[in-house]
């Protein structure tokens, strides 16, 4: 194993070993989220209960909907907070100590971030077990394919929010307040990936515009996916092959360009 591959392997193994120092942290996490979806739950149940119904879902659906949803946030979105601390780096002039060394910083922000998640899923795992058996019968089982279809667009869910903050955490180049741009995609990305509603309620061409869109890979698609909901899988993963290289492209020339600037200005 060459020193580079080391280095990121190391990178992985701290990030695992976090767990143990802010396992207090995940915790809280994960309790904030389940109060949050406790009021949602309470909130469709009340809707429902008068006779209204939302678009296609069923009560169940709905339902299924937010736990997925909640799942996804407390273990896939950790691209949010590796945005604010690149843009912090950058800012605070960390990443100089990374110039001289034989690595990328980059791949090893997301090496790091591949950690979190880990320890997000394993932590996840007896809830989403405990989920499956006392679901009602009213709600059926995902089948293998679909469990291996949901994670494959986790995962491509996973390396967008990587893309997409990291992105926005290289305006900290060029803003003195760079962590205003990962706040601004936070509070997009919230309204186009699916968070606040399904976005199969939303208008046509809103419906429209979110599938050329990277966010709808964020929540919405894996969601659709564990329901059975999805057609077109040809186009979507065309249309999120030509995002992601693009945004790694973009990426690159931007970094190259911040690190000139931030030299040339002795940061």
């Amino acid at each position: 194993m060459s020193f580079t591959a080391k280095k990121y392997f190391t990178t992985y193994k701290n990030s695992l070993s976090q767990f143990f120092q802010y396992r207090l942290n995940l915790g809280l996490l994960v309790v904030s989220h389940v109060v949050s979806l406790s009021g949602l739950i309470y909130l469709w149940i009340a809707v429902y209960a008068a006779g209204q119904t939302v678009g296609t879902y069923s009560l169940e659906h709905i339902l299924v909907y937010y736990i997925v949803l909640t799942i996804l946030h407390i273990t896939i979105s950790e691209g949010v907070g590796m945005g604010f601390e690149v843009s912090d780096h950058i800012k605070d002039g960390v990443v100089t100590n990374y110039l001289v060394k034989p690595f990328s910083y980059s791949i090893e922000r997301l090496v790091k971030m591949l950690g979190q998640v880990t320890i997000n899923v394993f932590f996840i795992i007896p809830v989403i077990a405990v989920l499956l058996i006392i679901k009602p019968d009213s709600i059926p089982s995902p089948s293998i394919l679909q469990w291996m279809q949901f994670a494959g667009m986790a995962f491509i869910g996973l390396l967008f929010y990587f893309l997409l903050y990291y992105a926005a955490a290289l305006s900290s180049f060029w803003l003195h307040q760079g962590r205003a741009m990962v706040f601004a995609l936070l509070l997009t990305s919230n309204l186009l990936n699916g968070s606040l509603l399904p976005l199969d309620m939303f208008p046509d061409w809103f419906q429209k515009l979110s599938r050329v869109l990277p966010f709808t890979y964020l929540i919405f698609l894996p969601i659709q996916t564990l329901l059975g909901r999805i057609e077109g899988w040809g186009f979507l993963l065309l249309v999120a092959c030509l995002w992601a290289l693009g945004l790694s492209l973009f990426i690159f020339l931007i970094w190259k360009r911040g690190i000139r600037r931030f030299e040339a200005v002795g940061r």
